[in-house]
């Protein structure tokens, strides 16, 4: 009877710690939340460019999409 209290107690503090453990990773992930809406108004504003026919125009609208993505990034920190 006692091995089968000692053994449920240890495996409560096991699911305990896992928990913790688990629980701490998502706080963590906040920023790169925030770097991945980032990334992906990028993606749609290049997606956008693409359709743009001139040569010259289509890169300065690349460009423009990459000082946004920066800022927004810098923004995150």
């Amino acid at each position: 009877m006692k091995r089968s209290g000692i053994l449920v107690k240890l495996s409560l503090m096991l699911l305990v710690c896992l928990g913790t453990l688990a629980a701490a990773a998502p706080g963590t992930s906040a920023k790169n939340r925030c770097k991945e809406r980032c990334d992906d108004i990028y993606r749609t504003r290049k997606n956008v460019c693409k359709a743009i026919p001139i040569k010259y125009e289509r890169h300065r609208c690349e460009d423009s999409a990459k000082r946004a993505r920066n800022d927004c990034k810098h923004r995150c920190r």
